[in-house]
């Protein structure tokens, strides 16, 4: 696996397993060493064994690893932790107060996972359960303080999910977004906006993200970019265009298929399409399909 220096205290690790349909740089995980140390992100279970070989490399023990924050706990992103914390036996998990049972208890988590994901769910592997000890609830604005000037701002962001958060790193003006920003593959971005989704929030997450004027934005998906405050306005304005065109081809009674055309000819970030292989191609086309489906439940008033 892949790493790649953000900061002289950031470093992203590729942790994608060799699972087929995936896109090349899909799953990372962000590792945060100072005084201490954190973690953003795990993965799913399939991951863990890349992330544990990486940290070796990296100078870090897994029983060196303080704090592990998720974003959210969809399995791409979170379902690896309770597997992780065998290893790293002295980590606190920080997540959204929304997440606290689903990560004690992950069993309506892993059925909304085979739902949604089907056969890519069981591939990403099973979710155990948090002890609820390791468990810290965070709230907006809160810090997490890692020494040596390194302070981890942490804002809710619902929208992608009602449990997202974001982390803010002021010193080094760069923005973990999770999937608050969307999906990035290649540099592109797509919106990611699974049902049930809720527009106002999702905007309302944007901004905040904007007032903090980040240089440089993550993606939880993936890799990390100058210009982020240019690219958080510019995802602002492609998620408004993705409404509107999804709105008004459902009310035209169009299907999927023909929005999924619609879109790619008026999205020209939707070209690295025409770069992956069969099963990487099946794969975003159903994740673009999850997001018509939610971006058009958020108007219409269906799958809510």
């Amino acid at each position: 696996m892949k790493t790649y220096a953000v900061t002289p205290a950031l470093t992203l690790i590729d942790t994608q397993p060799p699972i087929p349909g995936q896109t090349i740089r899909f799953l990372g995980t962000y590792l945060f060493c100072s005084d201490k140390t954190a973690i953003v992100d795990i993965g799913p279970k399939a991951a863990v064994p890349n992330l544990l070989a990486a940290l070796p490399r990296l100078g870090v023990h897994a029983d060196d690893i303080d704090y592990i924050v998720l974003t959210h706990i969809h399995i791409d992103h979170a379902g690896g932790t309770g597997t992780a914390l065998h290893a790293m036996r002295n980590a606190q998990v920080l997540a959204h107060s929304r997440a606290r049972s689903h990560l004690i208890d992950p069993s309506a988590l892993w059925e909304g996972s085979l739902k949604a994901l089907g056969e890519l769910a069981i591939k990403y592997g099973a979710i155990e359960p948090v002890p609820e000890e390791k468990i810290i609830s965070v709230t907006d604005t809160m810090e997490l303080d890692l020494g040596r000037d390194l302070v981890l701002e942490i804002y809710l962001t619902p929208g992608h999910a009602a449990h997202h958060l974001s982390l803010f790193d002021r010193a080094n003006s760069v923005l973990i977004a999770g999937e608050a920003a969307g999906v990035c593959i290649d540099g592109m971005v797509r919106p990611a906006t699974p049902p049930p989704f809720k527009l106002e929030d999702t905007l309302s997450s944007i901004h905040k993200l904007i007032r903090l004027q980040p240089k440089r934005i993550c993606y939880g998906h993936f890799g990390c970019y100058d210009n982020g405050l240019a690219r958080l306005k510019r995802y602002r304005e492609k998620l408004l265009r993705w409404q509107e065109i999804v709105i008004s081809a459902a009310r035209e009674g169009k299907n999927y298929d023909e929005i999924f055309t619609i879109l790619r000819e008026n999205d020209p970030d939707l070209c690295y399409l025409d770069g992956l292989d069969k099963d990487q191609y099946e794969s975003e086309y159903g994740f673009i399909g999850n997001s018509i489906n939610g971006l058009a439940g958020s108007a219409l008033g269906s799958g809510q």
